[in-house]
């Protein structure tokens, strides 16, 4: 049987995992599902990403991403480890009262629960309409009224209702986030995630993830005279403190090395991205993924779920 791993992407600064070309006003967008629009990182890309930036041995990373294509290869074999593509779950939407909250839907929550089946997830919440939103803390409340971006909603806490936001916002700051030991994840982003977590309707959850990304416009410059060679282009970006997941499943392995002699299990190719896959010193790990790295932009903190 297949075992179930959860990886927690947490965006630093902001990403392009782009499509390439845009029909639309935005000349390069971020990938997006095509049913949803939510903003997703095709499984392609995470994959890519963790067997690049990856410490292990490079006999491990072929038992677990599979052998790489090289001409005149040996006849290879499929990877033990397959990577579903990196889903939304947190988004940050700018506030009145608190700078910027973290937001969800119930739909995206329910999806969550359905594909990494976490243990020990509070219940899902009602679903919203109209106004409503649910707020995990009156920190971000005025006249038990919240303003995200220009949009005005109002606050419910109702007891029931206030209990799974607040025990959805404690179990993500305990199980999405990264862990840094004491660093500033741990004193403040834990805290902060509490009292800053708000539950939408779908539609407008899907609404904030199209139109409040982060679009930038910029050119490319000829390298000798300084001039514009390219541009100016439109550029979207999922922004900083997004929190995506990713589910990973894994086999058995279909080869041996140093990391998985012969008899090793899927759970054991799942427990090696823990243990394994980075730099146990480097807490938390963080890769960097889409284009533009050397403009900042796609610095990810990693978290590995159950």
């Amino acid at each position: 049987m297949p075992g179930v791993k959860t990886l927690f992407l947490y965006t630093e600064s902001a990403t392009h995992a782009g499509t390439g070309t845009g029909l639309g006003a935005v000349d390069l967008p971020i990938q997006r599902e095509q049913t949803t629009g939510y903003p997703i990182i095709q499984g392609s890309g995470v994959k890519g990403a963790l067997r690049s930036q990856s410490t292990a041995s490079d006999d491990d990373k072929n038992v677990v991403f599979g052998p790489e294509n090289r001409p005149n290869a040996p006849p290879g074999f499929a990877g033990a480890a397959a990577f579903g593509d990196a889903r939304v779950l947190l988004f940050p939407v700018r506030a009145l009262n608190g700078v910027f909250v973290w937001t969800t839907c119930e739909s995206v929550l329910a999806r969550f629960v359905r594909d990494c089946q976490p243990a020990g997830a509070p219940p899902l919440p009602p679903r919203l309409s109209g106004d409503q939103a649910l707020v995990s803390s009156t920190d971000i409340t005025s006249n038990d009224k919240i303003v995200l971006e220009e949009y005005l909603y109002q606050a419910k806490l109702l007891s029931d209702s206030q209990e799974v936001t607040e025990n959805w916002a404690l179990w993500l700051a305990q199980y999405a986030l990264p862990v840094d030991n004491g660093g500033v994840y741990d004193r403040h982003y834990f805290k902060a995630l509490q009292s800053r977590l708000v539950i939408l309707p779908d539609d407008d959850f899907r609404d904030f993830t199209l139109y409040s990304t982060q679009v930038v416009t910029r050119v490319a410059l000829n390298d000798v005279s300084k001039t514009v060679a390219e541009g100016p282009f439109t550029m979207e970006l999922l922004p900083a403190d997004t929190l995506l997941y990713v589910p990973i499943t894994a086999q058995n392995p279909r080869d041996v090395s140093s990391g998985f002699p012969k008899g090793s299990s899927a759970q054991d190719v799942l427990d090696w991205f823990e243990t394994q896959c980075f730099d146990a010193n480097i807490i938390p790990p963080r890769i960097q993924i889409g284009g533009d790295e050397t403009v900042g932009y796609g610095r990810v903190a990693l978290h590995w779920g159950a």
